[in-house]
């Protein structure tokens, strides 16, 4: 086990490196992920070399320091590849090692580990520039669906669970429902699905381009195409499985459809209590509260921790961000902390110690109980 778990460290650290590249060029126009396609120096431009670019140990060897000119390299890059190492390691011994919580199950893994990585870039670019780009947070969103019904272990369902249980209580209205349509539709599960999936996109489409426009009148602020593309193909999927659910309802007992909706409801979840908190902090402060970028990476971490979780990991933010504000304000004199940062860090414990952190928020909760 120890070896399996230094390896993936050290894949950690080499996805980490990819990461320094995401955080530095995203955000900065002109670049991409891609282009130009060797890493440089910021400071003089030069091209690093191969054996310049080792994670971790290049840094160290480097004396921190561009080897053309010298300009010295942010400790950022080394705590991004270490952190990564880090987080790949915890994850693999939850999803990847036999008798882990998880078990053997290599899909939740490469769920898990890809929003981490999502997480740290857009952590990282909050610290820096106090933005997340949309390219970490609604391609998630997008991509969160179908992780859901690749990987339902993500979601640790039970019989007990709070999905389970609701859909456990619909399933003999919609099985009524389904029953009273004609024999031909729920038989053709398949082709009703698609055309419901291409009516929700089209229909969240055509409601984005005529009814809110991505150009305003007015100087009023632009609506990103990019918004109402993530609201058409989660409407399809949402639209397509709630179809599919209806002609086939024996399917809502399965592990896949279940998760798929625990991940569908703790986005919306995850987007509204930021958003809410957000609406509410600047109606009572006069000042913004929150961006919409941490509402879009709430609604991204809830598609993985499901409503209950998200409720965990917003408490667990709000005490370490309380803390840090606190220690910012009598150090610094300063008010103002990205939250972001704090979102990543109780999702990310809520889904690699669910157990613990559950244990603790129920504990919390019991103080109040007991009033």
């Amino acid at each position: 086990m120890m070896v399996f778990t230094v390896f993936t460290a050290l894949l950690g650290a080499a996805v980490g490196s990819f990461l320094n590249v995401c955080i530095y060029r995203l955000p900065r126009e002109g670049l991409s992920v891609s282009r130009p396609a060797r890493s440089f120096c910021p400071a003089c431009g030069s091209p690093i070399r191969w054996h310049d670019n080792i994670p971790i140990m290049s840094w160290l060897l480097l004396g921190a320091r561009c080897r053309d000119c010298r300009a010295p390299i942010p400790a950022r890059y080394v705590l991004v590849e270490l952190l990564t190492a880090l987080l790949f390691a915890a994850v693999a011994l939850r999803y990847l090692v036999p008798g882990s919580p998880g078990s053997f199950v290599p899909l939740a893994f490469v769920a898990v580990a890809t929003l981490v990585a999502a997480a740290i870039v857009g952590s990282f670019i909050d610290l820096e520039l106090r933005i997340i780009p949309d390219e970490v947070t609604v391609r998630g969103m997008m991509l969160a669906p179908l992780a859901a019904l690749a990987a339902p272990e993500v979601h640790r369902l039970t019989p007990e669970s709070s999905v389970p249980r609701l859909l456990s209580v619909l399933a003999p209205e919609i099985a009524e429902v389904s029953g009273a349509l004609p024999a031909a539709l729920r038989e053709g599960a398949g082709p009703w699905t698609a055309a419901a999936l291409a009516a929700a996109a089209l229909g969240t489409a055509g409601l984005w381009a005529f009814v809110l426009p991505s150009r305003t009148r007015h100087g009023a602020t632009p609506r990103p195409l990019r918004d109402g593309l993530l609201a058409g193909v989660l409407s399809a999927f949402a639209g397509g499985m709630g179809v599919l659910c209806l002609l086939r309802p024996d399917l809502l007992a399965t592990g896949r459809v279940q998760a798929f909706w625990a991940s569908t409801l703790g986005m919306l979840a995850g987007s509204g209590l930021v958003f809410t908190v957000g609406f509410v902090g600047s109606k009572a402060f006069r000042k913004p509260a929150m961006g919409l970028g941490d509402v879009k990476l709430m609604g991204l971490f809830g598609a993985f921790t499901g409503w209950a979780g998200v409720l965990e990991s917003f408490f667990i933010a709000c005490v370490l961000g309380s803390a840090v504000g606190i220690y910012c304000l009598l150090r610094f004199r300063s008010r103002y902390i990205p939250f972001g940062p704090f979102l990543t860090a109780g999702a990310l414990l809520t889904v690699l110690w669910p157990e613990a952190f559950e244990a603790v928020f129920r504990w919390y909760l019991g103080l109040f109980v007991g009033l």
